[in-house]
């Protein structure tokens, strides 16, 4: 929970006027549906004639609990109305009325709803941003390091879950709290007893749920990560297609593809087993629960000893039944939440990933190349170990042509790599007119070069701007 908590407060921040909104029309929704089902009670009367007390107006000053006073008025309006009206055209005013009751909820419902997704929408495009503006600050040691089939992967597969898991999630952790709250609330105030004895199976129904969902978070990111394994494999084929259909390895390259997306098979089959546990177990749960509540109070009611009467007690059943759909959904989400922490900690490897190529603070801005360039007894290793250049001395004056020989890997292009530090060298120094590359800018430094690469490259833009 902690984690979830953390990522909430990066990321939900710019989008607290539509939280508030959320919560606003959840309480409404809460309180527009526990006053629709107030009505059963008034609706039964009726029906069944359960009620043949005589009411008298209680003013709202007098010195008595207001819950007594509440419903002594409440049951005086409407016997008044059945006098002035009849029983049928009251039966119809209150249905009318719960009719109208509902739909404010609905409506409530969901604006509540759509009032959300700009966030998870928003939320989305922030994260694909944040990892895309990383990926282009990061220095190229980064991806020497890492597949970019695996970055492909966080980027789509990764967020993907991010969406569905967790910032389809928000919704639910805003609202069912709410709910809940509210109908355990309006529970309490029909009768704290009965709720008392309700809340002892709580605790067990958590435990139950806690059990389920205990390892799917490490399921989740086994998952991932063999979803990587995929979108590498991906990326190989196509950028070696050559090569294997020159060497006839279609049927190994097969054979490896189909071994990574059968252990991904079984990995996500177990994810989603224990997701499809939530729903049946909370149903069961809460059918038990509210059959062992209605065997308690019915039998209360049936001997003379409840502390409600017969259609308060079917109100705190409706009350008690809807309380279970907050609970599931808010098991849902509990299950869904860890799988996309599990995402999330793939993407922060790359958000969270630290810079080599630092700008020094008094670094300053160089203008034009006059002079000469200068490598003096430099060297360099990718991983601090193997060594791939050593002691280099270069002097090239301006205006002068050099060809860098070797033989493949011999560290020609890595040389060169140096020079607008797309690597930093192991020690040794670099300088233009006779300053050191890292006390410059690295905007400025890069504007003074051209590059031809090996390969062509062409973007996905216009003809201009390739």
């Amino acid at each position: 929970m902690k984690d979830f908590i953390s990522m909430m407060r990066r990321y939900v921040k710019p989008y607290n006027k539509n939280v508030w909104g959320s919560v606003l029309m959840n309480v409404l929704s809460a309180v527009f549906n526990i006053f629709s089902f107030t009505l059963i009670i008034p609706i039964l009367n009726i029906l069944f004639q359960l009620n043949k007390k005589v009411y008298t107006f209680i003013p709202w000053d007098a010195a008595m609990g207001f819950k007594e006073k509440l419903i002594n008025n409440a049951y005086w309006y409407v016997s008044r109305y059945m006098i002035e009206h009849g029983a049928i055209v009251t039966l119809l005013a209150l249905a009318g009325f719960m009719i109208i009751m509902t739909a404010l909820k609905t409506g409530c419902y969901f604006g509540s709803t759509a009032v959300m997704v700009p966030l998870r929408t928003g939320i989305v495009r922030d994260m694909r941003m944040q990892i895309y503006n990383k990926i282009l600050n990061l220095p190229l040691g980064f991806f020497s390091e890492e597949r970019k089939g695996d970055i492909i992967a966080r980027m789509s597969g990764d967020v993907s879950e991010v969406e569905n898991s967790i910032a389809g999630s928000i919704d639910m952790l805003i609202k069912n709290p709410i709910l809940i709250f509210f109908y355990i609330g309006t529970m309490v105030y029909i009768s704290w007893k009965l709720t008392l004895f309700v809340l002892v199976f709580a605790p067990l129904m958590m435990w139950l749920m806690g059990v389920i969902g205990r390892n799917l978070r490490r399921r989740s990111t086994e998952a991932q990560m063999l979803w990587s394994d995929t979108m590498s494999q991906v990326e190989e084929t196509l950028g070696g297609l050559r090569i294997i259909k020159a060497f006839l390895a279609e049927k190994k390259m097969s054979k490896r593809f189909s071994n990574v997306t059968n252990a991904m098979r079984r990995k996500n089959a177990h994810v989603a087993t224990r997701q499809a546990l939530a729903h049946p177990v909370s149903e069961f749960l809460g059918t038990v629960m509210i059959c062992i509540v209605l065997c308690f109070g019915g039998a209360l009611i049936i001997m003379d000893k409840s502390f409600i009467d017969a259609p308060t007690f079917i109100f705190y059943m409706v009350i008690l039944y809807s309380v279970i759909q907050p609970i599931k959904d808010l098991a849902k989400a509990a299950y869904n939440i860890p799988k996309g922490l599990a995402s999330m900690e793939r993407i922060d490897r790359i958000l969270m990933a630290g810079n080599s190529i630092k700008e020094a603070p008094y670094a300053k801005e160089i203008k034009s190349f006059e002079k000469d360039i200068n490598f003096s007894n430099v060297n360099f290793s990718y991983d601090g170990s193997a060594q791939i250049l050593h002691d280099i001395n270069i002097h090239i004056n301006k205006g002068q042509k050099i060809a860098i020989v070797g033989a493949s890997g011999g560290g020609k292009s890595t040389l060169v790599d140096l020079l607008p530090r797309f690597y930093d060298v192991t020690s040794g120094a670099i300088s233009i007119d006779g300053q050191n590359i890292k006390d410059l800018k690295i905007q400025s430094l890069r504007s003074l070069m051209g590059n031809v690469n090996q390969d062509p490259i062409l973007f996905n833009d216009t003809i201009y701007n390739n």
